[in-house]
C-alpha cells in the first residue's frame, strides 16, 4: 500500500473512533484528519515526522472551534501521535499545533504548514482562544489552586492550562534524570478538571497511584511517578498545603509564556 494511501485510511478508521468527538460545528471531521495525514506523509524524512503544524482555518471556522474545543490544539497533536505510531513514523518529540484564524480563507476552507524541526520562537501545543474564554479558563484554573510537589522538595503551582514535564531544559518542569524522557508527561486542563498524559511511550513509566496510566484525570492526593521520581497533585489554599520537607527549594514558580 502507498504512503499516501495508508495514512489516509488510517485517518479514517481514526475519524470513525474517538477523533469524531475532537470537533465541533460543521467543520468536517475527515476532511480536517485526511489533511494532517497528507501533511504528515508530504513532510516526512526518511521514517522521521514533522514535530510542528500550523493549521490556517477561515475567521468563522477558528471561532466555532475556539468555543467549542479551546483544547482541539492538544486533541491534533494527540492524532498525530497515533497516526505517526500507527504508520511506523518516529517523532522528535510531541507534536506542536497551532491554530489560527486566516482572514483569507472562506467558511471551510483550510491550510496546514508542517515543518520537520521548530523554530526557537515556536510555542508549546496550542490553541489561540479568544480573550473572554481565555480569562475564563485563567479563573478557573485560579480558583482550583492547583500544584505539584515535586519529590518532596519543589512546590510547583500549576497555573495555566497547559505544562509539558521531561528530560529537556525547553519542558515547563524539568526532571534532570537519564530515567526521565525528553518530553516525559502532560498535565493539561480540560472539562474543568488537569488531566495527566503519559507522552513516553513505555509502558509503566508514568504511575498514579501505583497503576500505570496513558491518562489520567487528577485528583487531590494523587501520587504521580514519573519512572522512579514522585510528585504529589494538590489542590486548595497554600495553608493546607502539603509542606515540603525543610531546607528544600519552598517554591518554584513556572516561567510565564509570552
Amino acid at each position: 500500500m502507498k504512503p499516501v494511501s495508508k495514512f489516509e485510511s488510517l485517518a479514517q478508521q481514526l475519524v470513525e473512533g474517538s477523533f469524531r468527538r475532537l470537533l465541533g460545528g460543521e467543520m468536517a471531521e475527515l476532511d480536517i484528519a485526511a489533511r494532517l495525514a497528507r501533511a504528515v506523509e508530504d513532510t516526512q524524512k526518511g521514517d522521521e515526522a514533522a514535530v510542528v503544524y500550523e493549521i490556517r482555518l477561515s475567521a468563522a471556522d477558528w471561532a466555532d472551534v475556539t468555543t467549542q474545543n479551546p483544547d482541539l490544539a492538544e486533541s491534533l497533536a494527540d492524532y498525530i501521535v497515533t497516526l505517526c505510531q500507527r504508520g511506523g513514523l518516529t517523532l522528535a518529540e510531541h507534536p506542536r499545533v497551532t491554530i489560527v484564524a486566516d482572514p483569507s480563507l472562506n467558511r471551510y476552507q483550510m491550510r496546514i504548514k508542517a515543518q520537520q524541526r521548530p523554530p526557537d520562537t515556536a510555542d508549546i501545543t496550542q490553541i489561540r482562544p479568544s480573550p473572554a474564554i481565555a480569562g475564563e479558563i485563567g479563573e478557573a484554573i485560579t480558583a482550583v489552586d492547583a500544584y505539584l510537589i515535586v519529590e518532596g522538595r519543589r512546590h510547583i503551582p500549576l497555573n495555566r492550562p497547559l505544562i509539558n514535564i521531561g528530560r529537556r531544559t525547553d519542558n515547563d518542569i524539568v526532571l534532570d534524570a537519564a530515567v526521565i524522557s525528553r518530553y516525559h508527561a502532560q498535565i493539561r486542563w480540560r472539562y474543568g478538571r488537569f488531566v495527566l498524559y503519559d507522552l513516553s511511550n513505555r509502558n509503566g513509566r508514568t504511575l498514579v497511584n501505583g497503576r500505570p496510566v496513558k491518562e489520567s484525570v487528577l485528583q487531590s492526593g494523587d501520587v504521580i511517578t514519573l519512572s522512579n521520581i514522585p510528585l504529589i497533585y494538590g489542590e486548595g489554599q497554600t495553608a493546607q498545603r502539603v509542606r515540603p520537607s525543610a531546607g528544600s527549594d519552598e517554591t518554584q514558580t513556572m516561567p510565564k509564556r509570552g
